[in-house]
């Protein structure tokens, strides 16, 4: 499908035109992109479980969402309308877009699991081409990270997040270049962020139901099979939204923070989310991990770059995680590593509106055989092996079915109601032989790891474990 492009009056993310270090301006089918921005800042801001059909700049209209992040990050730059997760899993995907790799290949492939000593990753590539590299998570926080001068992990508290974010960027040397990456858990369950806001939009104050801002309300919904109706699940939402409503306040006080950074107008910000949340819509589940559908695995990814990428671009292709590692050091003219599994988006970046082949995209489960494949309109599924996976503590037979084979049309069945496995078989057949030749001859790191209990507490105290 060819690239549509959108063009609307927006707000750039500094309030500045930047020009490329030659001092001629770089535009769009140019084919001067690469090495663009060499020698620019790097901000990655990742929000945790933020659905793409939830932000208004995706077109949620039920109730404005995400005002700042429109304004700032999805139409003062290029957003991908499909950009697809690898896993609906917090630590393997974010430990994808920082190195590229699927996470059998870098071995993250669970929560609470660490980076292979000096497998190259984005802050120890950029650390070593001269950034000052700085993190701010509130999670992924003992994943064995490496490269950075500064490492802060606020408990789940994105204001204190946000706080020391700018105190660093404060501290910098004003005469090198600098990589921040915050990760704000906001829109994680169970929806605690919604409470900073004097009013939750859409939230009835009579009402009496199971849904409750809590871990235990939430998950007794799931180990009881407590059936939810329709104004229990308006309720819901109305936690969900008002939480990513608190988190764009967040996100828009960061970037107001570093409007007096160093090198401010000459900033790459890249915004994604690790995946989505299930939120009730398939086999009754309300998180995430369990799930291999797209409210989890499409997530929201923008590229802003002022003076290099034309403001409101919509880029309507498929697009992976793994892809923003390859895109972001080709732009900074730096050389990517050898083994990569995700592609530059530079060329597309280039030409938004270009025709071609559309690539497929890929997610994995982590040690078992579950894969997923979305090519030319369609999903399958596959689970090889009848796994049946763990989604709740507690309620280890919580039925989250994952059939051995499902395949929808996403065009005619965006909500991948309908499997259609047993209609076309001839479909099952050409996308089951894309994920074998996918993943054949990658490496495979995913091993066994133990998780120290000091750590997997901290992943309880999130409400972090088996979701």
């Amino acid at each position: 499908m060819s690239g549509a492009l959108r063009l609307r009056p927006v707000l750039l993310v500094m309030a500045l035109a930047a020009c490329s270090p030659s001092g001629e301006r770089a535009v769009p089918g140019g084919g001067r992109l690469a090495g663009a921005a060499a020698g620019w800042n790097v901000v990655l801001v990742t929000v945790d479980t933020q659905r793409a059909d939830r932000l208004s700049g995706y077109g949620y209209q039920r109730r404005a969402t995400s005002p700042r992040i429109d304004t700032l990050l999805l139409d003062s730059g290029v957003r991908f309308a499909r950009a697809m997760s690898p896993r609906g899993a917090t630590w393997p995907a974010l430990a994808s877009l920082l190195t590229g790799l699927y996470p059998t290949g870098h071995g993250v492939i669970r929560n609470g699991y660490g980076l292979p000593d000096g497998l190259p990753t984005l802050p120890l590539l950029l650390h070593d081409a001269g950034y000052q590299t700085g993190a701010f998570l509130n999670n992924m926080q003992s994943a064995n990270h490496s490269g950075w001068d500064a490492f802060h992990y606020a408990r789940g508290d994105d204001v204190r997040l946000v706080r020391q974010a700018h105190e660093w960027i404060r501290g910098l040397e004003p005469d090198r270049p600098f990589f921040l990456w915050t990760h704000l858990f906001g829109p994680h369950s169970p929806y605690h962020m919604a409470k900073l806001l004097d009013e939750i939009p859409g939230l009835d104050p009579d009402y009496d139901g199971p849904v409750k801002m809590g871990k235990v309300a939430l998950d007794r919904i799931l180990s009881e099979g407590i059936p939810l109706g329709e104004a229990d699940l308006a309720q819901l939402d109305a936690y969900y939204d008002g939480a990513v409503l608190a988190t764009d306040r967040h996100v828009g006080r960061l970037i107001d923070g570093l409007r007096t950074a160093p090198g401010a107008d000459r900033t790459l910000f890249v915004y994604a989310s690790d995946h989505g949340e299930a939120l009730y819509e398939h086999h009754e589940y309300l998180y995430h991990a369990c799930s291999a559908y797209q409210n989890v695995l499409q997530v929201p990814l923008s590229i802003v770059a002022p003076g290099l990428l034309e403001p409101g671009t919509v880029i309507d292709r498929v697009v992976e995680l793994i892809d923003v590692l390859p895109t972001l050091l080709e732009l900074l003219g730096l050389e990517a590593p050898a083994e990569q599994h995700g592609v530059s988006l530079v060329r597309l970046l280039e030409r938004p509106d270009a025709g071609g082949t559309e690539r497929p995209a890929f997610s994995e489960y982590d040690d078992t055989a579950i894969r997923t494949v979305m090519s030319g309109g369609w999903k399958l599924i596959v689970n090889p092996d009848a796994v049946d996976p763990v989604c709740v503590p507690g309620a280890p037979d919580f039925p989250f079915p994952i059939e051995p084979l499902e395949l929808y049309d996403l065009t005619a069945d965006p909500g991948e109601t309908r499997n259609l496995a047993a209609e076309r078989p001839d479909v099952v057949d050409e996308l089951r032989a894309l994920i074998a030749a996918r993943f054949a001859g990658l490496s495979d790191r995913g091993r066994e790891q133990d998780i120290p209990e000091d750590l997997r507490r901290e992943l309880e105290a999130l409400g972090y474990v088996a979701n």
